[in-house]
């Protein structure tokens, strides 16, 4: 190779070495590494300034120390009292601006919670607690409510509900008006609202399922107070929250079982719910209603081949139409009856063992059911059912400890309401060891009343086992398997065995609720004995 050639490509070499250096130098890099931020948004300046008097302004100006953003608004941000229409928020950069649409309420003081709102714009650190209070009088008002607010029926707290002030006395301010002041709830139930005038004030709690501040929904929740609260007072309110049971009885659910078989299901519980067909022959075989009164389970002569039509009443003159659908095509055809143990396949020994059908049973042919025990000879047993037509039958045996047992229907051993017979059917279960089992003994004083209900509930508040109960005393709860509960007291005034919401117009409040402090947890062949010393509530 020519030696100007060779010095002309190591030439080219060279710059474009030098090209790919300046332009790697030229690149901006992030750097790397650093502490995260962790600082919140610092206000360095708001006009008109905090506690601002004879306010006029049409704006707010806050100027913080660096970018900032709102988040979550709608939730975080609370003005009280309500300011409509509602102020404008607009961010841009540092600075915050709140704009008055309309001219504020003379005399009054305003307190604007921005809650964790404001917040820094690259991390979202949030300014916790932040607020502005100004008064468009001539002085700030200091007062202030606190307190809690629980459910009623747990005694559980939520973050976001509604605590209200009213000024009037008229029962339908939560239907059709807006509060004069308001607050929200944090995590643990408990609210503060302060910087109110003095009172009296009617108070209330909201579970507001539309956001419009109105007690205006059925599956809206409340609390209330019967007596006013002043403000500026240090005891805290308590409320209980609770959900007005339906005033009206309607039809929640119908639908078909099989093809010879409808349920209806109310939307609570009533005394008295008759059927009639509206046709002109009466094809109603059997109807059964549940321990809850809620549910009707009709059983027909014959299958379902058309749409029905039925006529329901109940008390209070309610009456309705129901129309039953044919059964789909996986419901049509024979019935088949399916028997199962309703008591589980573990026992306590001596306990009635429970079997359930599908379709009521007419009779019982006891000498076609052997009751085995550890595979040996057939052991002595009385079988029984609630009445004429039952689901449920009951088999009483001495059922010793630690067996295994083999209970056996032979065939037309159960004759269902349509003269079918059952096929073979082997059911096994398990009596435990009396040591499987323990034993809880609460004493109980501090009630003054006669009539409560005493439970044991699991960690979602399904029942147990539970006692009606007349008052203080030792009670004794036996045969229970190894579980967590707490213990739970119903002031059951009314003595209809289940908890009983409130009524604000009735001015009746929930019935009270107490839970022992601590969560129980019961062991095998462990007895516990605990002493409950109650606070009874007035109300």
């Amino acid at each position: 190779m020519p030696l100007n050639k060779t010095i002309s490509f190591k030439s080219t070499i060279l710059w474009l070495a030098v090209l790919l250096l300046l332009g790697a130098c030229a690149s901006v890099v992030a750097p790397t590494g650093g502490k995260k931020d962790e600082t919140a948004p610092k206000l360095k300046e708001v006009v008109p300034p905090e506690q601002t008097v004879n306010f006029s302004s049409e704006k707010v100006v806050f100027t913080f120390d660096e970018y900032i953003q709102l988040l979550d608004k709608d939730k975080q941000l609370v003005i009280s009292p309500i300011i409509e229409p509602a102020p404008t928020f607009e961010v841009k950069g540092k600075k915050l601006t709140i704009t008055f649409k309309k001219k504020l309420k003379d005399n009054t003081t305003y307190t604007i919670n921005f809650g964790n709102a404001v917040a820094d714009l690259h991390e979202s650190n949030p300014l916790a607690g932040f607020r502005y209070v100004f008064s468009t009088g001539t002085y700030v008002d200091t007062l202030f409510v606190r307190g809690n607010v629980v459910f009623a029926e747990n005694l559980k707290s939520e973050k976001g509900i509604l605590v209200m002030l009213y000024t009037s006395e008229d029962d339908s301010l939560p239907y059709n008006n807006t509060p004069a002041y308001f607050a929200r709830t944090d995590e643990s139930g408990n609210f503060s609202i302060k910087n109110i005038a003095h009172g009296p004030y009617k108070i209330f709690a909201l579970k507001d399922a539309d956001n419009n501040y109105k007690y205006n929904q059925s599956d809206e929740w409340i609390a209330f107070d019967k007596t006013p609260v002043i403000g500026g007072d240090s005891t805290p309110v308590n409320l209980r929250m609770f959900k007005e049971a339906d005033k009206k009885i309607f039809v929640k659910e119908s639908k078909t079982i099989n093809a010879y078989a409808f349920s209806v299901l109310m939307n609570k519980p009533v005394g008295v719910l008759n059927i009639e067909p509206l046709q002109t022959a009466d094809n109603i075989k059997l109807t059964n209603r549940s321990k809850t009164n809620d549910t009707l389970v009709v059983w027909l002569k014959d299958s379902i081949s058309d749409t029905l039509s039925y006529k329901l009443s109940s008390e209070n003159n309610w009456t309705d139409t129901l129309t039953i659908s044919k059964p789909a095509k996986a419901l049509r055809g024979h019935l088949k009856q399916i028997i199962s143990l309703l008591s589980g396949t573990n026992i306590y020994p001596g306990n009635d063992v429970l079997l359930k059908t599908t379709i009521p049973v007419a009779s019982v042919n006891k000498e076609k059911v052997l009751l085995m025990r550890d595979s040996t000879a057939s052991q002595p047993f009385e079988m029984t059912f609630s009445d004429s037509a039952s689901t449920t039958i009951t088999i009483k045996a001495a059922t010793a400890e630690k067996n295994d047992w083999k209970l056996t229907l032979l065939p037309g051993a159960l004759t269902d309401i349509y003269g079918n017979k059952n096929d073979t059917v082997f059911l096994n279960f398990h009596t435990n060891s009396y040591t499987d089992y323990g034993s809880i003994k609460i004493k109980v004083d501090g009630l003054s009343g006669s009539n409560y209900l005493l439970q044991l509930v699991d960690e979602k508040d399904m029942v147990i086992s539970e006692k009606n109960i007349s008052g203080n005393g030792s009670y004794l709860f036996e045969k229970m398997l190894p579980a967590k509960c707490k213990v739970r007291i119903i002031n059951d005034a009314d003595g209809n065995n289940v908890f009983t919401t409130g009524n604000y117009l009735l001015k009746q409040l929930p019935e009270l609720v107490y839970y022992y402090k601590e969560t129980l947890t019961l062991r095998a062949n462990w007895d516990i004995e605990i002493s409950w010393s109650i606070k009874e509530v007035k109300q």
